[in-house]
């Protein structure tokens, strides 16, 4: 089925726009927004008990490289929400953890988020909103099975969601 190009326009045009919402809460100058998801990556990512993430984990997880991913542990190491530990298993390996202060900047972003959200239901109503989920999730499925990009889920084997997390 050939669609209308002004159709396929329109449809770009909105994907495009929901790429330019600030899903991260309100705007602060603590954090940049890639900071806000590095942060939230690294919790999202993390074994309970785990000893942390590597970079490349993280690059991998954000769609960017190795450089850039360490551009953003050391400016979140500074501000003291990310921490750096040797592996206790291979001292070649470093892992990047939250820490206590990590942890608290990640629920407060969340509940940021989730009071936004609540807004949109709200202004959506139940049906609207329960409808763009199902649009949504099969927006993401006929995309991730045209690519073999891993998108955002932490489904790679060495990796799982932290528990009581349910997976997407």
């Amino acid at each position: 089925m050939k669609n209308d190009h002004t159709i396929s326009q329109e449809l770009i045009r909105a994907i495009r726009q929901i790429g330019r919402i600030n899903w991260t809460g309100r705007n602060s100058d603590d954090f940049t927004k890639s900071e806000k998801m590095m942060l939230y990556v690294v919790r999202r990512c993390m074994k309970s008990g785990s000893t942390g993430l590597k970079a490349s984990e993280l690059s991998d997880f954000l769609h960017v490289s190795s450089p850039t991913v360490t551009q953003m542990v050391n400016v979140l190491e500074a501000k003291g929400m990310l921490e750096r530990t040797p592996d206790p298993d291979d001292r070649r390996v470093v892992r990047i953890r939250l820490t206590e202060a990590g942890q608290q900047a990640v629920d407060t972003v969340e509940q940021d988020m989730l009071e936004g959200t609540n807004g949109l239901i709200d202004h959506l109503g139940m049906e609207r909103t329960r409808l763009l989920i199902e649009l949504l999730d099969d927006v993401y499925q006929y995309y991730s099975d045209r690519s073999s990009v891993y998108l955002l889920d932490c489904k790679r084997p060495s990796i799982q969601p932290n528990e009581g997390e349910s997976e997407q």
